[in-house]
């Protein structure tokens, strides 16, 4: 494995503590101003998918002006200037542009390292790097909510804030060691979004449908358990619960994943699992110990969804066609989390906090209709 992957993946965990931190921070920053309903929140989360929406289509022309390393650095730098102004103001306006520049920086970092990885000449390391790609990430996720509450956090506002700003520049430090480095990819070329969506069809739906779950999941479990009764740790640790599932099972789940003819049958699985964590979810919330062995189980059925649909890209698509797969499946993904979580805000506040769990349990029914249609016609 090359040296320059082991600091990509270094500078990939760091980002994605920031991002942990930030998914907590965010929602429950929102909901403790005190003058915003759930529909309002989930309105200004979105922003973050809909930046994604927007400049993804052109993602791969500004990576070629700045280049990979110019373009990490402007989105580490794009996050740190979000954090900072976000401690003192609890306007919508400002929230929403805020996490509209958070998710542009965001998915700027995501894209450049993701295809740089995936264009790598990595041979029969190919499953072991995935497999440290998608690890790293989950690790960094669940840490977030941990560093959090390890520094107090949750005692006053800026701590939250300007912690997740030095995770943010702390994720510029591998950068340094690789800043001479070239990816082997052009990143200039405009990304063929439909013929990915076209050929790919089966994969890139699992990935919108997969965006309401990675989403919508995170952005109000915070706030769904603060409901049941748990104190901000508490249920902030019910986001570390769902990524450390993610982290344990993704490798046995790509290394399952070789064992069906089809590997799309393990995105199936994954769907059917968590469509059963959804259904029990209200009952188990009112136990902690068991909630979070809960969200452990669930956090490892979307992982199966998400790493299933990241190795049938590998499967499906050329390598010159994988920055523009990449896009797509962002795109698409980001799609899914800004309906998942503009649905759930709304959900929440005219079903009460249950309404996370029926729109989860309805974005899989739908997944399920579309996969036996596909079934039926192959």
């Amino acid at each position: 494995v090359p040296v320059s992957i082991w600091f990509v993946l270094l500078s990939i965990f760091l980002g994605k503590v920031c991002a942990g931190a930030a998914s907590v921070l965010f929602p429950v920053t929102l909901k403790q101003a005190g003058t915003m309903s759930n529909s309002l929140i989930g309105a200004i989360l979105s922003a973050e998918g809909f930046s994604i929406i927007i400049f993804s289509p052109m993602i791969g022309a500004i990576i070629g002006k700045l280049g990979v390393i110019g373009s990490v650095l402007t989105g580490s730098l794009g996050r740190i200037a979000v954090f900072i102004p976000l401690i003192y103001t609890d306007q919508p306006w400002a929230w929403i542009l805020g996490l509209f520049i958070y998710g542009l920086s965001s998915n700027l970092i995501g894209i450049a390292f993701q295809t740089w990885i995936g264009s790598s000449n990595l041979r029969s390391k190919r499953g072991l790097v995935m497999g440290l790609y998608l690890g790293g990430m989950s690790l960094g996720l669940a840490l977030g909510p941990v560093v959090l509450n390890f520094f107090g956090a949750s005692a006053a506002r800026e701590f939250g804030f300007w912690i997740s700003a030095i995770l943010s520049l702390t994720s510029l430090i591998p950068v340094i060691f690789i800043w001479n480095c070239k990816p082997p990819f052009k990143g200039g070329s405009k990304p063929r979004i439909w013929f990915i969506c076209k050929n790919g069809r089966k994969v890139m739906f699992g990935s919108f449908i997969g965006g309401v779950l990675q989403w919508g999941i995170p952005a109000f479990m915070t706030i769904y358990g603060m409901a049941a009764g748990m104190t901000q740790e508490e249920a902030a640790i019910l986001l570390t619960a769902f990524q450390l599932g993610g982290l344990i099972a993704g490798p046995f789940i790509s290394i399952g994943s070789d064992k069906f003819k089809d590997r799309h049958d393990t995105v199936i699985i994954s769907f059917i699992f968590s469509l059963l964590c959804s259904f029990f979810l209200p009952m188990s919330i009112k136990y902690t110990k068991i909630a979070y062995i809960h969200l452990f189980l669930w956090g490892a059925a979307v992982q199966g969804v998400y790493s299933g649909c990241m190795s049938l890209l590998g499967d499906i698509f050329r390598k010159e066609d994988q920055m523009s797969a990449s896009v797509a499946f962002t795109q698409l993904k980001a799609v899914g989390g800004l309906i998942g979580v503009t649905a759930i805000g709304f959900a929440m506040d005219f079903a009460s906090s249950e309404g996370m769990v029926y729109v989860i349990t309805i974005a899989s029914l739908i997944y399920f209709a579309f996969a036996l249609s596909q079934y039926h016609i192959e």
